[in-house]
């Protein structure tokens, strides 16, 4: 999945709009909007910005972004193994709120 669609999924999951999340990071909402749609990748300074308000580490965000085809072939069925292991993991330490978000993301 890539950053911006995951970035959306959790603005949504959160009750947000993007014009919200826009004023909290002190972008546009256009330059929200091309962050979610992809033809924008933010800095390293906003994209701090959108997990605080998203209430997400930056890694949980990227490892969302994970999907088996990002995977080689000679390692997808480690991944396939560990992947389901990783997410009870994320799902006890940031709250069983976050498992309907973890749910949606394949693995």
């Amino acid at each position: 999945m890539e950053l911006g669609k995951v970035i959306n999924l959790l603005i949504k999951k959160k009750g947000l709009t993007q014009v919200e999340v826009a004023k909290r990071i002190g972008k546009s909402t256009t330059a929200l909007s091309q962050i979610i749609k992809g033809s924008y990748n933010p800095n390293p300074d906003t994209l701090d910005k959108i997990c605080k308000v998203l209430e997400v580490p930056q890694p949980i965000l990227f490892f969302l972004t994970i999907s088996e085809e990002d995977i080689p072939e000679d390692k997808l069925e480690l991944y396939r193994v560990l992947a389901p292991t990783i997410k009870d993991f994320l799902i006890k330490i940031f709250g069983e709120e976050r498992e309907e978000l973890l749910n949606e993301v394949s693995y």
